[in-house]
């Protein structure tokens, strides 16, 4: 896996495919919202629906109407199943490297 891709995660509401992508303007939306990302986790865990609605709305990019929509989605969809998928994500966000950093430097003389 690419490590552009590594975090990206999809997720199917009402028919609708949304992509989250581990970008640095997702994790100020989300922060701006939640007062940082152990505040979206927190969200998760208690099962808000309008919670997920903001991290997907976030990671996904939308704004306006696109991102109003998303509420009922994630209430239809069903919010246990979303805030599973969504932990992935948010587990990306803290560390966007991916669990493997690459190969080290050689010293530099």
């Amino acid at each position: 896996m690419s490590k552009t891709l590594h975090g990206t995660v999809e997720i199917k509401l009402d028919g609708e495919m949304y992509t989250l992508l581990p970008t640095l303007g997702a994790v100020r939306a989300i922060e701006a919202y939640f007062g940082g990302l152990r505040g979206a986790s927190q969200a998760i865990n208690a099962l808000s629906i309008d919670g997920c609605a903001v991290i997907i709305a976030g990671g996904a990019g939308l704004t306006g109407k696109a991102a109003e929509a998303i509420p009922e989605q994630v209430w239809q969809a069903g919010v246990l199943e979303v805030s599973v998928q969504l932990n992935a994500y948010l587990v990306a966000l803290y560390n966007p490297k991916g669990p493997n950093a690459g190969k080290a430097q050689p010293a530099k003389a």
